[in-house]
């Protein structure tokens, strides 16, 4: 038998609702889809009958017997020597700050200076996406088939590229 979205969503919430344990807007859901799927009422039924079962193979419980617990745990307290309490590894790190707001506040701005200021972009590392211009000129030369190309940062960089014609081969 193929199980529909509703079986799959409810499926799990067969067995707590079998038990009275869901909450009221889970049960409402589980219910109605309870009376229009004859597979998840079969698997509540076999849910039921096996509580019901699993109850009657244990019987009835009677009071636990609390006489012997507490002179139980004194005589172990009494016996147990304590273990010493360990800070954690950070705390002594942080105790000197503790008390002291303004080294913490004073901290934690000198730690936001340096990570500001040692992530800011130099002057000569800005890259040209960021909005330096590059100045691009074509020069002539005395050769008929050469060339020459310039590019230029205004105050940075210069490369100049040259075009030589290719010797004729006779």
């Amino acid at each position: 038998m193929m199980l529909s979205p509703g079986c799959l969503r409810n499926r799990s919430r067969l067995g707590p609702y079998a038990d009275g344990a869901l909450q009221e807007r889970a049960r409402h859901a589980v219910e109605s889809h309870l009376s229009l799927c004859l597979s998840c009422r079969r698997e509540i039924d076999r849910l039921t009958r096996l509580r019901l079962l699993s109850r009657a193979a244990i019987g009835a419980r009677g009071e636990p017997d609390w006489a012997g617990f507490w002179p139980a745990v004194q005589s172990r307290i009494a016996r147990e020597a304590p273990r010493p309490i360990r800070d954690s590894w950070w705390l002594p790190a942080w105790k000197p700050f503790w008390g002291h707001p303004r080294i913490s506040v004073a901290g934690a701005v000198m730690a936001t200076l340096v990570l500001t200021f040692g992530f800011w972009p130099g002057k000569n590392e800005v890259p040209v996406a960021l909005g330096a211009s590059i100045v691009v000129q074509d020069v002539g030369t005395d050769e008929p088939d050469g060339g020459v190309m310039v590019y230029s940062n205004p105050g940075d960089v210069t490369v100049i590229w040259v075009f030589a014609a290719e010797a004729a081969t006779n």
